[in-house]
């Protein structure tokens, strides 16, 4: 049972747990496409992070389009210790739309990582701030105010690896390591929590047979991968 468990016991645990092992776990449990695409990419190497969801929506505020308030410092205020902010920028690609500072900011306000389909600057600066970045590309160009943040803590969708979008709803469990980002649905945090870190122990136990020069055929029949995963 895991009900005295606190959040960040929750997200510490799920940072131990390789994304690969979480897909195939989500995928087993009815789940199967909550892997982002590969599109948001880490451009700097840092270790791997988990939180839940902070979610806000980012809109053009010039060239056009209506007026947008500016949310960017409410962010800062209303964010949530221990989460991993989304940015849903709808594919913005013009220019960066946040950098160092925002990075600071967000790290200030307890933000372990940051997710968005669009664009940032000042990789080095935000690197040595620690803070897990995934983004579609770099560039030095500012926004210039041409982005606002729209929406806090709203569902939002993000391009999927296998198939359209990911919903992400805020409270949602985000995890990225060197080989992507998934989402864990609020609905499944620790059922599948608890079977992704059994199915490691299988794996574990899996591949010490075959290192021992046990029969690979043999050493996966003794060891069941997927029989204890749940639906959720």
């Amino acid at each position: 049972m895991m009900d005295a468990v606190t959040p960040a016991d929750l997200s510490g645990r799920y940072a131990q747990v390789p994304v690969g092992v979480l897909s195939d776990v989500l995928a087993k449990a009815g789940a199967p496409y909550q892997v982002l695409s590969r599109e948001m990419r880490a451009f700097a190497e840092l270790p791997p992070f988990a939180g839940p969801a902070f979610c806000v929506r980012a809109r053009r505020a010039m060239g056009g389009a209506p007026p947008v308030k500016d949310l960017r410092f409410d962010l800062y205020r209303q964010f949530r210790r221990e989460a991993v902010l989304i940015m849903a920028t709808g594919g913005y690609g013009l220019s960066a739309v946040l950098g160092e500072n925002v990075a600071a900011s967000l790290r200030q306000s307890g933000c372990v990582g940051i997710v968005t389909d669009g664009g940032y600057r000042d990789r080095d600066g935000i690197a040595a701030l620690g803070m897990p970045m995934r983004a579609c590309y770099l560039t030095p160009m500012s926004s210039g105010g041409q982005m606002a943040i729209a929406e806090l803590d709203v569902t939002v969708t993000l391009p999927g690896e296998a198939y359209g979008t990911v919903e992400i709803s805020p409270g949602d469990m985000v995890v990225g390591d060197a080989d992507g980002v998934i989402v864990v649905p609020q609905r499944g945090l620790t059922t599948i929590l608890e079977d992704a870190e059994r199915l490691i122990v299988i794996e574990a136990r899996t591949r010490s047979m075959i290192e021992s020069g046990e029969d690979s055929e043999v050493a996966y029949k003794a060891n069941e991968r997927f029989g204890h995963i749940r639906r959720i």
